[in-house]
């Protein structure tokens, strides 16, 4: 029965004030960074806004933004072979890429955990504790910029990828200068640095090389000012918060 329930409120519009009663209560930092998430789509799609959902999981998120951008066909990519398929038949409707996004073309092993799905990705965490099962599969790997066309406007790019941020945001550097959109992204220990991925390499090819300014969620939802470099580095290193948005100036 739980598990029904949480089907029905995931995606749905009331997942934001389910999500901010479990924050009150147990403090959780994912259900506070998923109800930020959520307002910040909520301000930035218009009906026909196309946005990217990079990780897109089982699909969450990607609800939102069909939700709040109906006339729109949305963009969305998952390595994990079984969770690509189930969302292609699911959001048929719009495009899913059955790949893993990074700097360059190729190939490259995806570590699929199965107890704890959501830690998957193409590095293995070191904080999976040693007997967990750990799949392997050999999986495609392509670039924002080939797959995303280029007239498409998109206005938003959510990015949760286990540590490959650098990697997404190099390979699609062309069509973040282009759409200039608002980008939702994870960065945080454990998972960007498996990748050799330092903070501020994170914050310079988005504000010098992008042209976007990086905040936490909460302070651009107030409006404050963003973080920067030696702040965003600082938020990394100690560990004070690993979701963080980037925007243009406007």
């Amino acid at each position: 029965m739980i598990s029904a329930a949480k089907r029905l409120v995931v995606g749905s519009r009331w997942e934001s004030p389910v999500k901010r009663a479990h924050f009150i209560l147990t403090r959780a930092k994912n259900s506070l960074y998923d109800v930020q998430t959520i307002e910040i789509f909520r301000r930035v799609l218009r009906p026909n806004s196309v946005g990217v959902d990079v990780g897109c999981f089982e699909g969450s998120m990607l609800r939102h933004m069909i939700r709040l951008a109906p006339q729109a066909r949305h963009i969305a990519f998952e390595p994990n072979p079984e969770k690509a398929v189930s969302l292609a038949r699911r959001f048929r409707n719009h495009q899913i890429h059955a790949v893993a996004l990074g700097e360059t073309p190729g190939e490259q092993t995806f570590h699929e955990v199965v107890a704890a799905p959501a830690l998957s990705g193409l590095r293995r965490r070191a904080d999976i504790p040693a007997g967990t099962p750990v799949l392997q599969h050999t999986v495609r790997v392509e670039t924002l910029d080939r797959l995303v066309p280029e007239g498409t406007p998109v206005a938003l790019i959510k990015v949760d990828v286990e540590g490959g941020e650098l990697g997404v945001f190099r390979g699609g550097l062309q069509t973040l200068r282009r759409t200039r959109p608002v980008v939702v992204f994870e960065c945080g220990l454990g998972g960007a640095d498996l990748f050799g991925s330092a903070p501020g390499d994170i914050h310079d090819v988005l504000h010098d090389d992008a042209g976007l300014r990086v905040f936490l969620l909460g302070d651009w939802l107030r409006a404050a000012a963003p973080l920067s470099r030696e702040h965003f580095v600082e938020q990394f290193t100690q560990g004070l918060n690993y979701y963080f948005i980037a925007a243009p100036q406007s």
